[in-house]
């Protein structure tokens, strides 16, 4: 029964006492590769026919955000893994433009085309939880730890993500970047949770899978920072976090 102790958490059988653990979203609550290769592609084809440029934008795109939808390959220091959803925005909007379509033009035509492919469940269906999140979320839930998301994200499209893989009712707060006016590693996002929470830095884990999510612990004086392996190799992970692990199943 020790194992189950209020506030305990286990990893690697170190224990550690918590009030509250900070996941990043993607590539740590979420699957980075299986969710955001069908959502971009899904966004290509739905950007191509919007903007008339058929088979135009695909390659520019991929480049711009570091990635491949067929390869399944992502650069871990790439727009994609790293960037903001209003950077990512912005690279997109001048896919567009250096294809020819006016600035403005292009900007709207990113926005509704992300709209509609949002809206009408390409991502929702596509949005795969991460290997392990669903049964973690439920033992801190249990256990009376606290728990939120610092994302690069914004909060509406987080909310969704988090309620299509059927764990939001086990969050307590969700801070994107629209919240904040310095993003990671800045250390603003788990401050602004630890205000609003109650919380102190001493008694808060983090754990995401980029080196800017550990830098952020860092930064604000976590107990704790967690490296989850997957776009970055263990070695990377190991130079900056606490603790690395493989899978979040590795937190008891």
């Amino acid at each position: 029964m020790w194992r189950y102790a209020v506030g305990a958490i286990y990893i690697n059988d170190q224990k550690y006492n918590a009030d509250l653990v900070i996941f990043d979203k993607d590539g740590t609550l979420l699957d980075f590769g299986k969710t955001w290769i069908k959502v971009v592609r899904g966004l290509i084809v739905a950007l191509e026919k919007n903007a008339d440029k058929k088979g135009k934008l695909k390659q520019k795109i991929e480049a711009a955000l570091g990635i491949s939808v067929d390869t399944g390959e992502v650069d871990p220091f790439g727009p994609l893994a790293m960037g903001t959803f209003t950077e990512c925005d912005t690279l997109i909007s001048y896919c567009l433009y250096s294809s020819g379509i006016r600035w403005d033009r292009a900007r709207d035509i990113v926005h509704s085309t992300e709209q509609e492919v949002f809206a009408g469940g390409i991502r929702e269906h596509n949005v795969v939880p991460a290997d392990g999140s669903l049964g973690l979320l439920k033992r801190l839930k249990q256990r009376g730890i606290r728990v939120a998301v610092a994302t690069n994200d914004n909060v509406t499209d987080t909310t969704r993500d988090m309620e299509s893989i059927g764990v939001l009712s086990y969050i307590d707060l969700i801070v994107g970047a629209d919240r904040v006016d310095k993003t990671k590693p800045d250390p603003e996002m788990v401050y602004k949770v630890l205000d609003e929470l109650g919380i102190d830095a001493g008694k808060t884990i983090l754990v995401g899978d980029m080196l800017v999510d550990t830098l952020m612990g860092k930064n604000a004086g976590v107990m704790l920072t967690v490296g989850v392996c997957g776009l970055l190799p263990r070695d990377v992970l190991e130079e900056y976090a606490d603790v690395v692990i493989t899978s979040l199943n590795e937190i008891q």
